[in-house]
């Protein structure tokens, strides 16, 4: 099942298709993933887990509220096989949560972003989930998020 877009980005802002209206990205609720908690070990998923990240979405679905989903890396990212690791099972994450409409996007970590890898985690979630817009900036700040 694949999801309209719901958002652009002109002139580094974030704007709804329906309307033309501007989003202030700071009421946009920031929900953190732990790696470990979404992949329990190398390609083995906590679907437990993943399954209570949707039904907290379909919440937010229901109240017309969106998230920036942040994937946190709490486990060793330092080689290319491990960045492959990291991206995989956030693809997975993607598949399980396809029909939340709520989800505005991702934010690429630090970690993804210093091993070049940015552009190869956006490839592949792109390939089933085209309607994601993707950030940066300071996770912990309140408005601080950059549209890529």
């Amino acid at each position: 099942m694949k999801l309209e877009q719901l958002f652009k980005v002109k002139n580094n802002s974030l704007y709804r298709i329906a309307d033309d209206s501007p989003v202030d990205l700071s009421s946009l609720e920031k929900i953190q993933i732990k790696w470990s908690e979404a992949e329990l070990e190398d390609e083995l998923y906590n679907e437990e887990y993943l399954a209570e990240l949707r039904n907290r979405l379909k919440l937010l679905d229901e109240e017309n509220r969106f998230a920036v989903l942040i994937p946190v890396v709490d486990k060793e990212l330092k080689s290319e096989e491990q960045a492959e690791l990291f991206i995989n099972a956030f693809n997975h994450t993607a598949r399980r949560i396809k029909d939340c409409v709520s989800v505005t996007g991702f934010f690429i970590p630090e970690e993804i972003q210093r091993m070049n890898f940015t552009g190869r985690f956006i490839e592949t979630l792109s390939v089933k989930h085209s309607q994601y817009v993707y950030f940066t900036g300071d996770k912990n700040a309140e408005s601080d998020l950059v549209i890529l």
